[in-house]
């Protein structure tokens, strides 16, 4: 269902296209040349940052991005996901890959939302050239109002949302496994034969394998994950 919804949303946007080409020919070519400088950007920014979100999914443990980005993290994760939204560079659409690798390896909403919205509008090379056109006290009071601001939208943002919900409305197959994760005692002790709880709850989900092989949860823990596993 979702792919023919994204087919339809590709469908719509091509019947804009056709209409405006019969409308207005100079705007047709306005808008495929408004594409093309769109599409070439995004070729020079995307692949560096998909290489760099798959060298986190691969190289980066999870309890590293949980213990600093995770919803435990604190007042030090806080600070982290203010650090590398100001830091970063490019676009903001290049912060989108980053930040949903490191959702999938346990950041908070509440950080991830810090990271995307520092990226957007309290980056280093930006307070630089705002300083520049309209002067060192305006660039640093807006950046000191701008952050409280940052905060607040983070904080009420993850009191209604959960992590659960923004994977399962990526794909609902991420959902179902984060909640099997959720069920398991979360040790990563590799009893069970798998790096850590994040990749046996993948096993249990996709590879059909048995949810009582690990040695630390109770047995209504195993009945839970049977449960989840007979409702799909």
């Amino acid at each position: 269902m979702k792919k023919n919804k994204k087919f339809k949303i590709y469908f719509v946007v091509l019947i804009l296209y056709v209409i405006v080409f019969f409308i207005s020919r100079e705007k047709f070519f306005e808008a495929i040349n408004s594409f093309y400088l769109v599409l070439k950007d995004m070729i020079q920014v995307l692949p560096p940052v998909m290489i760099l979100s798959g060298l986190i999914s691969v190289w980066v443990p999870k309890e590293i991005i949980t213990k600093n980005f995770g919803k435990s993290s604190g007042f030090k994760g806080k600070l982290i996901s203010i650090f590398i939204g100001s830091v970063s560079a490019g676009p903001i659409y290049a912060a989108f890959p980053l930040t949903q690798t490191l959702l999938y390896k346990g950041a908070s909403i509440e950080n991830t939302i810090i990271i995307l919205s520092s990226w957007a509008v309290m980056k280093v090379p930006m307070l630089i050239v705002e300083s520049k056109f309209l002067g060192l006290p305006f660039a640093v009071s807006r950046y000191l109002l701008t952050l409280p601001g940052i905060l607040i939208m983070a904080y009420f943002a993850n009191r209604l949302l959960s992590r659960k919900e923004v994977l399962d409305s990526i794909d609902s197959l991420s959902g179902r496994v984060l909640e099997i994760e959720e069920i398991l005692p979360g040790f990563n002790c590799s009893g069970c034969g798998y790096s850590d709880c994040s990749e046996y709850a993948k096993a249990i989900f996709y590879e059909n394998e048995i949810a009582s092989k690990c040695v630390k949860q109770k047995e209504e823990v195993n009945f839970k994950i049977n449960e989840l596993l007979n409702e799909e």
